[in-house]
């Protein structure tokens, strides 16, 4: 039989580590703007984040 609370834990999971992926990526990119005095474009190109990710990460950087 198909467990329906399994298909709930996984998904659970998988935006658990969706969010922290983000909130460490948000966090390294305003720790380079800080430290090295870099702009957000700048320190988005340093740690590689993709092109479709950035307007994302700009806008929670000014949210």
């Amino acid at each position: 039989m198909c467990n329906p609370s399994k298909g709930v834990e996984e998904r659970g999971i998988a935006i658990g580590l969706e969010r922290g992926i983000e909130t460490t990526t948000l966090n390294a990119i305003r720790n380079l703007m800080e430290t090295l005095k870099l702009t957000a474009e700048q320190a988005m190109e340093a740690l590689k984040v993709p092109k479709e990710e950035k307007v994302k990460y700009a806008g929670m950087l000014k949210g």
